[in-house]
């Protein structure tokens, strides 16, 4: 986005030019174009000189900026999960006050925050600080730097403030000013937070601060919207990296649990070594492990990421066959859809002078056949998109396509489960 400044006799304004975004769909490839409107309800891009309007219910993420940096210097920490870069953090009892470059200032109840970074860690201490985000603390904690030694340290006690100049902490009964210039930061005790989950959108600043909020507008230079802490705020447009609608709408299959997970041997009946895993050959938890359905890598040796035609993938899974897995969906989902191939790792190392390899793929739902696809090795990944409207049971099997199991790493990439949002 720029803005142009115009001059007249008596008076300037300023005329937005339109901003370049790119916008990801639920369904259908992304659109990109120049952003003509963003509200509560629709999204209109001006794509190639026609306007183009897709509802926000439609909607996956929509990206402004390419580049986000890492959050850097002082971070109030949400229960949610949020995190908002500052330039200056105070608290009292009840509440907690900052100020940043994208929000000038906001004030945000204390029992909605889990803890306040109070100056800039050096990288090696940041797994110290993230593993005191998640210790059930009931009481709070003062973290520190280590006197003698690299490391962060702390005390437990009670926060009664956050000063400019101090934080009153109170400890085994007395309470002292502790400077805070010595302080790392402030972990408050779980027992006084509030119940908290994300709502709306998630919404990503350039700063790296990222958060939820609602009713999101966009006019002229400016974002505003409902923030998940329940204040109204606005921020700068070009500060802005992303808007993302994604949350609650879709679950990865990586990340569900499984109903049942069974497998039928690792090579078609009748091959000359397929029994020399018989003694695992039901789970593959022994010698044939290597052969176990995997989430999110690759399986084999070094684990690489999901591979499709040069193309990588931060989600899904890889099956090799035979194998039947379910997941319980108990009505909940619309749709499946997922990315389908198989692995570049493998899809390549084809028999010189041989057919080209293939592997077979069967979607179940509740125990019926809604799609069989044969899967040779060469062939461009497709879209796979299911109806799983009230199903409970989904089953995704896996069988040799052509009487070997050669390069039958089977890749169902970015897999997810779209939300029904109209179950009970």
């Amino acid at each position: 986005m720029e803005l142009l400044l115009i001059t007249c006799a008596n008076y300037a304004f300023a005329l937005l030019l339109l901003t370049d975004v790119k916008v990801d769909l639920l369904e259908g490839p992304s659109l990109a174009g120049e952003l003509k409107v963003l509200d509560e309800d629709s999204v209109t891009l001006s794509v190639d000189g026609a306007e183009v309007t897709r509802p926000v219910d439609d909607v996956l993420k929509v990206v402004f900026s390419e580049t986000q940096s890492a959050p850097v210097g002082l971070q109030v920490l949400l229960q949610d999960g949020s995190r908002i870069a500052a330039d200056d953090i105070t608290a009292t009892a009840s509440d907690v006050r900052l100020t940043s470059a994208a929000i000038e200032e906001t004030v945000i109840d204390r029992k909605l925050v889990r803890g306040l970074l109070l100056k800039k860690l050096a990288s090696a201490a940041q797994p110290q600080w993230s593993a005191f985000l998640k210790r059930d603390n009931e009481r709070d904690l003062l973290v520190v730097q280590k006197r003698d030694e690299p490391g962060l340290d702390f005390l437990t006690g009670i926060v009664s403030s956050v000063t400019q100049e101090n934080v009153p902490f109170l400890l085994d009964g007395s309470e002292i000013p502790v400077p805070r210039e010595r302080i790392v930061g402030v972990v408050f005790g779980r027992a006084e937070q509030a119940d908290g989950r994300p709502d709306g959108a998630r919404i990503q600043m350039t700063d790296g601060s990222a958060f939820y909020g609602e009713d999101i507008f966009v006019e002229d230079d400016l974002v505003s919207f409902e923030a998940g802490w329940g204040e109204f705020v606005e921020v700068p447009l070009d500060q802005l990296a992303a808007v993302d609608y994604s949350v609650g709408r879709f679950h990865y299959l990586s990340d569900l649990p499984l109903l049942t997970e069974d497998y039928f041997g690792l090579q078609p009946e009748g091959d000359a070594w397929g029994d020399q895993f018989e003694a695992d050959r039901s789970t593959r938890l022994g010698l044939s492990s290597p052969w176990r359905m995997s989430r999110d890598r690759f399986p084999n040796t070094g684990r690489p990421p999901l591979t499709l035609r040069g193309q990588r993938y931060t989600k899904g899974l890889c099956i090799f066959p035979s194998a039947r897995i379910e997941f319980a969906l108990d009505g909940r989902y619309s749709a499946l859809q997922a990315v389908v191939g198989v692995d570049d790792d493998v899809a390549f190392n084809q028999r010189k002078g041989q057919p080209v390899t293939a592997v077979e793929l069967r979607i179940e739902k509740d125990g019926e056949m809604v799609t069989k696809k044969l899967v040779r090795a060469l062939d461009e990944p497709f879209r796979l998109n299911v109806d799983l409207t009230e199903a409970n049971t989904l089953s995704l099997v896996v069988d040799f396509g052509d009487g070997s199991s050669v390069c039958d790493y089977l890749d169902l990439a970015e897999a997810r489960l779209i939300v029904n949002k109209s179950a009970k």
